[in-house]
C-alpha cells in the first residue's frame, strides 16, 4: 500500500464522478484502502452539489457522461477551488480529450481500463501539485493582504475599523454582505443589510468553538429584497480569546473559494489583534476622562475648601492666642492644645492654597541669591522641638564651601520643611536622621543612585543634591511611584496614625518641578528612606 498524502495534516478528500457505478465501487475501495476520505456518485448533478458545499482535494471523472461532460464538471470545481486536483477518466482516449483536458487544468489522465496501483500513483502525484500550487497560492494572498493589514493598523477608534475591516474583507472575498457579530451582540454591516436568525447562529457557534465555519442553503442575511443563503463565518482571535466573528454572506452561486476563505482567516488573525487594541483603548479613553473628571473635583474641592477654611481659621487661631495669654493652670494647656490643633489645620490649609496656586500659575518662582546650608540649618533649627519629642537624632552633613543658589527662598524652605517633617513623623522614637548636601553632575546621579529617578539629567550638567535620610518603616517598592500623587497615601485611610491627608510630597514634587529640579526616593521595608531633592547649579 503506498503512502497516502494529507493535506492540512488530513487525509485528502476525493470525488468520485462517473457515470458506471461499478466504476465508482472499484474506485472507491482503491482509494479508501489508500487513506483517502472518498465521496463517490453516478449523478454528475449531485455531483455539482457536493462541489458546491466545498471541502474536496481531488476530483476524478469521467470525461464522458450522459448529462455533463466530465471537463464541464472540472470548470465547475476549478471555478469554485483553482486549486483543487483533477483527474479525468476515458475509454475514448484521444489527442482532442487530451488538449482539452491540459486547457481545462487537468493533473492527469487515465485511459480505461487502468491498473489500480497506476490510479494509485495518478492521484498521489495530483495532490502533491495540488499542495505546491496551495502554497503558491497562500504566498500571493499574504502578499495581497499586506496593504489591508495595514489599513487595519491606521486608527484604534473602534467604529471606524470596524468599517474599514468590513470594506476590506468584502473588496477580498467578493461577497455581497458583511457583518461583524461583536461580543455585545451588536453587528455593524456594510452595505445595509439584516443578519437572518440562521447567520446569528452560526456566529454564536463560531464564537463558542473559535472554528471557521462555511455554510449554504439556509437564509442567513436579507439584503433588500434578496435573501443570501450562502455564508462564511471567522472567529476573531487575540490572545487566545474570541473577540468577534466576521461573517460574509452571498448566494450559493458565489461561495468563497478555499484560496479566498484562507486569505480572509490570514486577515482575521490581524484583524483580531486590531479590534482587541480598539476595545482596550476605548476602555483608557473612559478611564482617562473619569481620571479628569476626578482630578477636575479635587482641584475645585481645594479651591473651596482652602476658600472657606482659612478664614475661619484664622478667627480661631487669633482668638485661642488671645485666651491663651490671659489664662492659668489646666485652661492654658487646654487652650495650647486647641492651638496645637489649630496649627496643624493651618499647615494643611496652606497646602491646598500652595497647590493651588501652583496649578493656576498664580505664584511663579521669586529668585534670589540663597545660601543653601543656611537655608536647611533654618529648617532644622525650626523642626527642633519635634525632633526633641521624638527623641531622634538629627546629623547634618553639609559641605564647607557656601553653595550659592539661585532659587526661591519660600518654596525651598517649603520643600525642606515638609521632607524633614515626613521623616520626622515616619522614624519611630530613638531613631536617626540625616540630612546631606553636595554638587553632583548629572552622570554621577544616574550612576551613583539607585533611586527612582523621574527622568535621567543632563551628564554634563551641575546639580545639588540634598538627601533626607531616616531609619523608620519604609515605603513598599509598588508603592513609590505612587507616594508623589495628591491624596495619596500608604497606609489605609481607615488605619492611618500619623496624620496627613496625602498633600505634603505631591506639594513638594510641584514645587521642585517648578524651580526646575528633580525629586525621587529610594526606600525598604523596614530599613527607612531616603528622600533626594537636585536642583539645577550653575556656579558664581
Amino acid at each position: 500500500m503506498i503512502s497516502r498524502p494529507a493535506v492540512n495534516g488530513t487525509a485528502a478528500h476525493i470525488l468520485v464522478v462517473d457515470d458506471e457505478q461499478y466504476m465508482c465501487d472499484v474506485c472507491t475501495r482503491t482509494l479508501q484502502r489508500g487513506g483517502y476520505h472518498v465521496v463517490a456518485t453516478s449523478d454528475p448533478d449531485e455531483a455539482v452539489r457536493a462541489l458546491r458545499v466545498g471541502g474536496f482535494d481531488l476530483l476524478l471523472t469521467d470525461i464522458k457522461m450522459p448529462s455533463m461532460s466530465g471537463l464541464d464538471l472540472a470548470n465547475i470545481a476549478l471555478e469554485r477551488d483553482p486549486a483543487i486536483a483533477i483527474i479525468i477518466m476515458t475509454g475514448f482516449a484521444s489527442m482532442e480529450h487530451l488538449q482539452q483536458s491540459v486547457q481545462r487544468g487537468v493533473a492527469d489522465f487515465l485511459s480505461k481500463p487502468f491498473e489500480l496501483e497506476h490510479l494509485r500513483l495518478a492521484v498521489d502525484q495530483a495532490l502533491h501539485k495540488r499542495s505546491i500550487l496551495q502554497d503558491n497560492l497562500r504566498l500571493r494572498a499574504i502578499a495581497q493582504l499586506l496593504p489591508s493589514s495595514e489599513q487595519l493598523s491606521t486608527t484604534l477608534e473602534l467604529s471606524e475599523l470596524t468599517g474599514i475591516l468590513l470594506r476590506v474583507t468584502l473588496a477580498q472575498s467578493g461577497c455581497r454582505a458583511g457583518f461583524l457579530v461583536l461580543a455585545d451582540g451588536q453587528y455593524p454591516s456594510l452595505p445595509e443589510a439584516t443578519l437572518a436568525p440562521a447567520g446569528m447562529a452560526l456566529a454564536q457557534t463560531a464564537f463558542t468553538d473559535q472554528q471557521a465555519r462555511p455554510a449554504f442553503g439556509e437564509i442567513y442575511a436579507n439584503l433588500g429584497d434578496t435573501t443570501l443563503n450562502y455564508a462564511f463565518a471567522v472567529p476573531l482571535r487575540s490572545q487566545g480569546e474570541v473577540n468577534g466573528v466576521l461573517v460574509l454572506c452571498d448566494d450559493g452561486e458565489q461561495a468563497l473559494r478555499p484560496g479566498v476563505q484562507e486569505s480572509i482567516m490570514l486577515l482575521a488573525n490581524h484583524a483580531g489583534a486590531a479590534l482587541r487594541n480598539a476595545y482596550l483603548y476605548s476602555q483608557i479613553e473612559v478611564a482617562y476622562q473619569r481620571l479628569q473628571e476626578l482630578d477636575r473635583l479635587k482641584s475645585e474641592f481645594i479651591a473651596i475648601a482652602s476658600h472657606e477654611l482659612r478664614t475661619p481659621l484664622s478667627i480661631v487661631l487669633g482668638y485661642s492666642m488671645m485666651v491663651h495669654d490671659q489664662t492659668q493652670g489646666d485652661q492654658h494647656e487646654y487652650m495650647q492644645r486647641v492651638m496645637e490643633s489649630a496649627q496643624r489645620i493651618k499647615e494643611v490649609v496652606d497646602d491646598m492654597v500652595s497647590l493651588r496656586h501652583l496649578e493656576t500659575g498664580e505664584a511663579p518662582p521669586a529668585l534670589e541669591s540663597i545660601v543653601v546650608q543656611d537655608l536647611v540649618r533654618q529648617a532644622l533649627e525650626s523642626m527642633q522641638p519635634l525632633v526633641m519629642s521624638n527623641r531622634h537624632e538629627l546629623v547634618a552633613l553639609l559641605p564647607d564651601p557656601p553653595l550659592v543658589l539661585q532659587s526661591d527662598r519660600e518654596k525651598l524652605l517649603l520643600i525642606f520643611n515638609h521632607l524633614l517633617s515626613n521623616a520626622i513623623k515616619f522614624t519611630p522614637a530613638d531613631g536617626k536622621i540625616v540630612v546631606a548636601a553636595s554638587v553632583q553632575t548629572g552622570a554621577a546621579i544616574v550612576n551613583g543612585y539607585e533611586y527612582l529617578i523621574p527622568q535621567a539629567p543632563d551628564p554634563a550638567s551641575s546639580w545639588v543634591v540634598l538627601t533626607f535620610q531616616d531609619n523608620g518603616i519604609g515605603i513598599p517598592e509598588r508603592e513609590q511611584r505612587r507616594i508623589f500623587d495628591r491624596f495619596y497615601q500608604v497606609a489605609d485611610s481607615l488605619r492611618r496614625d500619623r496624620g496627613g491627608i496625602g498633600l505634603g510630597l505631591a506639594l513638594v514634587r510641584e514645587l521642585v518641578t517648578a524651580l526646575g529640579g528633580l525629586v525621587w526616593v529610594y526606600s525598604r521595608e523596614g530599613a527607612g528612606s531616603v528622600f533626594a531633592v537636585a536642583l539645577p547649579y550653575t556656579q558664581a
